[in-house]
């Protein structure tokens, strides 16, 4: 099974409902059934979306091709032509790795090196029986993380990584809890990855997919019920919110809405961590979006909740990380230093 099989089977269903459903629906519970497919579609048929040939183009071709849609159209294409392009070329023989050339744009690591993760990531699920011993699944483990690092531009291998919770999720669910404690025992920082990666998927995932009946209250459910401990759990909740403000990110409403629909969860950090960890993301990709950034660093929200919650939530810690941690992440420069492929986890915004 792979990602488009997973979900393909379901998108006639959810158009259908969204056309159903839509004259139901706010108007901002509309944008976002709308945003969503868009996402989806982008990634999982980017062929089709980009007209490719039957013969495989060159890597720098098909970027050029995802440049001429508009930057957050883009964003989902790169990530759909890096996972299109790993699952045609395969990695074996590539002495520099798949995205390692310098010449590859800046703006395209983030998608890239998820849509190359998620690719690994199937592969190496697709290469486990339905009941892998706990040595078999520390091996495939073990080589999907050194092939991330061996494939990704220096420092960029934790997006990569990261993606195996998104694919673990969506297509194993049933393997969730043993490749979590696999991961940890790998290296710590890939379990928190992992985590980080399942919260993505779960607002993609069919129960979700279509945001009326309380959608955001279940995958934040799921989010905190299925991770076994605090510090998955924050992961989760964060990859979650990242995943709602990345796709609607032109779209304010919907993350307010997200905003008022998590304050019975009391996770405040990891929500502020999922808004801002997407808003630096976002400029990433698109330099010269600021436009799009405005919204959420005004100090009253755009639909007018409560400033104070929009404030504390989003507007000041958004400020404040474009000050002091976006210039950090986006200066590549030292080496070993860290990079915005960092925001693939949790980290407190209180220090």
């Amino acid at each position: 099974m792979d990602y488009r099989t997973s979900f393909g089977s379901a998108l006639e269903f959810v158009q259908r409902s969204a056309q159903v459903v839509r004259g139901l629906l706010p108007g901002h519970e509309t944008q976002e059934v709308s945003n969503k497919l868009e996402a989806f579609r982008l990634f999982a048929y980017v062929e089709q979306e980009l007209q490719l040939p039957r013969t495989l183009l060159p890597l720098q071709d098909l970027i050029r091709r995802a440049e001429l849609l508009a930057p957050l159209q883009r964003s989902f294409a790169l990530e759909g032509v890096a996972h299109y392009y790993a699952n045609n070329v395969g990695s074996e023989g590539f002495e520099n790795g798949l995205l390692t050339d310098p010449e590859l744009p800046a703006f395209a690591m983030v998608p890239m090196h998820a849509g190359m993760g998620i690719s690994f990531a199937t592969a190496t699920l697709k290469g486990l029986g339905r009941s892998p011993s706990p040595d078999e699944l520390h091996d495939a483990l073990s080589g999907f993380i050194v092939r991330c690092h061996t494939h990704s531009r220096p420092g960029w291998h934790v997006s990569a990584i990261e993606a195996m919770g998104l694919a673990v999720r969506t297509m194993h669910p049933r393997l969730l809890r043993v490749v979590s404690t696999a991961m940890g025992e790998i290296e710590p920082s890939a379990q928190r990855l992992f985590w980080h990666g399942v919260g993505r998927s779960l607002y993609f995932i069919p129960t979700n997919f279509i945001t009326y009946g309380g959608s955001h209250e279940r995958a934040l459910q799921a989010a905190i019920r299925e991770a076994p401990t605090a510090e998955d759990r924050w992961n989760a909740v964060a990859g979650l919110v990242w995943a709602v403000t990345l796709v609607n990110i032109e779209h304010p409403a919907v993350v307010e809405n997200l905003l008022r629909r998590s304050g019975p969860f009391r996770m405040p950090e990891a929500f502020t961590n999922g808004v801002v960890s997407a808003l630096m993301v976002w400029k990433h990709m698109v330099p010269d979006g600021d436009d799009v950034l405005a919204p959420y660093l005004q100090s009253v929200s755009p639909g007018g909740i409560h400033a104070g919650t929009w404030n504390d939530r989003i507007a000041v810690p958004a400020a404040a990380a474009f000050t002091g941690t976006f210039p950090l992440l986006a200066d590549e420069s030292g080496e070993g230093q860290p990079t915005i492929a960092n925001l693939f986890q949790y980290h407190s915004m209180n220090g």
